[in-house]
């Protein structure tokens, strides 16, 4: 077997293809409206708030973990996002040396329109596809979930050594 029939080599090509497929997937379907980004969001606020949204109230130090950046740096993304509205910051009376943030109803509803227009989107798409192909994008994602969910597990662990 030669190095270009390898399946490393075949998986890569599949890898690649699919990469160009989401990214123009985002590019010709998913194009955000202009009123979804008046609030001059950046992407490293988006990524706040939606772990915010999906894990609920997180000190600073946890957000800084999750998402791999500094403290330093999330203080000035969370003070954007306080400015904003989108976020408010807590310190318990029992430890001021906690920061808690959560977001505010105006951070919820904005993480609610960006993804209520998502799921719009690709609901558009998915409505001229037929059953059996709608079935294989479902088990497709299905493996792909279960793919992020051990690499989850797995950086977890490592996290406890």
């Amino acid at each position: 077997m030669t190095p270009e029939n390898s399946p490393e080599n075949a998986k890569s090509i599949l890898v690649k293809d699919i990469l160009v497929l989401i990214q123009k997937l985002y590019t010709e379907a998913l194009v955000i409206p202009q009123g979804l980004l008046e609030t001059e969001i950046t992407m490293p606020q988006l990524r706040v708030l939606l772990l915010l949204h999906l894990n609920g109230p997180l000190s600073m130090g946890i957000i800084s973990k999750k998402l791999c950046i500094g403290l330093a740096t999330l203080t000035g993304i969370v003070d954007r996002l306080v400015k904003q509205g989108f976020v408010e910051r807590e310190t318990p009376p029992d430890n001021r040396r906690v920061v808690i943030c959560h977001l505010t109803e105006k951070g919820n509803a904005h993480y609610e329109n960006l993804w209520q227009f998502t799921t719009g989107k690709v609901a558009e798409l998915l409505d001229g596809v037929d059953n059996e192909d709608l079935s294989v994008i479902r088990n497709g994602f299905c493996i792909l979930e279960k793919s992020a969910a051990n690499k989850s597990a797995a950086i977890e662990n490592t996290d406890r050594i």
